[in-house]
């Protein structure tokens, strides 16, 4: 009987089973790099190398929540030491997300060994009461929050509401820094899980909330550039908000705000906050349109001038229906910021 010897070799990570020199031995070989491993608190997985770092999570069991798995609405956020986040899941966070450690999940490839610290609002979030809450009709709701301590934003960026741990969703914030709240405008989806708890919130209740982030805000520099700002439903909250601050910070040029809301809705739903705005400023005017004339409207789309900054915010489909009738009427994609609302049913 010929005995069978194994031996294994360690090196650079991989595994190998090695030939053994006895004659008559049975061989056996495998090659292949050691998996990466996530250390979560007490855990420690194995995670193939080149995986979604979201989808390993959730196929463990661990409470990580998500929305859009686009990178935008950051609702996968979890925390991991400096130098193990691909730069692709740190590149939408602020300087001081990134610095922290923090990183979206959904957008992080595992190459490496991670230690990593799910995010919990509670305590990794501000605190905030609720402080207003009208339902403008069985779909929109309208809150405004009051922070536990004083936040720094930018009028048109967003934010997470946070209802607990595993129930978030990203929203634009629709104050100005001026104002001694935080006000949002809430779709609310009949099977949505936000929004069945949403509506259950009273004045008092208490909420977490997320940092600012995103890219639509204006821009000091556009101060002598008409602004052609084209929204889409509860697109309007973050295009006002900027509206608002360009003429708080003295914009000289005109600005032109377009809103088409559903043919089911009984009108714009600021239409009397914008009325009277516009007839304060000279600048600012309001085309308040039903959705079913889009089309046509855009047909009659004019430019103040080339040099023009449009801001578009709203459904993906309402986005993609403006970029062509943009692009015919001259403007270049520099000259184009848009932000689609891509989470998923809130």
């Amino acid at each position: 009987m010929v005995a069978t010897i194994l031996s294994i070799a360690l090196t650079k990570r991989t595994r190998r089973f090695i030939k053994p020199k006895t004659t008559g031995a049975t061989v056996v070989r495998r090659t292949g790099p050691l998996m990466p491993e996530l250390r979560v608190g007490p855990l420690t997985l194995e995670a193939r190398s080149g995986a979604n770092l979201l989808d390993t999570l959730l196929a463990a069991g661990l409470p990580v929540a998500w929305s859009c798995r686009a990178g935008q609405c950051q609702t996968c956020l979890v925390q991991a030491r400096p130098g193990q986040a691909s730069p692709a899941s740190t590149a939408p966070l602020t300087a001081h997300q990134q610095q922290a450690g923090w990183l979206l999940s959904c957008q992080c490839q595992v190459i490496q060994d991670m230690d990593i610290h799910l995010h919990d609002p509670a305590s990794d979030g501000m605190g905030a009461q609720l402080v207003y809450k009208e339902n403008i009709s069985p779909t929109l709701l309208i809150i405004r929050v009051k922070p536990d301590r004083p936040l720094r934003y930018l009028p048109g960026q967003h934010m997470v509401l946070w209802l607990h741990a595993q129930l978030g969703r990203p929203y634009s914030i629709a104050s100005l820094p001026t104002d001694p709240y935080l006000e949002f405008h809430l779709r609310l989806h009949s099977e949505g899980a936000f929004s069945a708890e949403i509506v259950k919130l009273v004045v008092g209740d208490r909420l977490a909330l997320g940092a600012p982030g995103g890219h639509l805000s204006y821009d000091m520099e556009w101060q002598d550039r008409p602004l052609l700002l084209l929204a889409g439903g509860t697109g309007l909250a973050p295009l006002q908000a900027i509206a608002r601050e360009a003429l708080r910070q003295g914009h000289d040029a005109p600005i032109d705000l377009w809103h088409w809301h559903s043919d089911a809705d009984d009108g714009c739903y600021m239409q009397a906050r914008l009325l009277q705005l516009a007839d304060e400023h000279a600048s600012f005017s309001a085309h308040l349109h039903k959705r079913s004339t889009l089309e046509s409207d855009l047909r009659q789309l004019r430019l103040a001038s080339r040099s023009t900054m449009a801001l578009v915010c709203g459904q993906p489909g309402f986005i993609e229906q403006l970029r062509k009738p943009l692009f015919m009427a001259g403007l270049p994609a520099r000259q184009v910021l848009d932000e689609a609302f891509i989470s998923r049913k809130a």
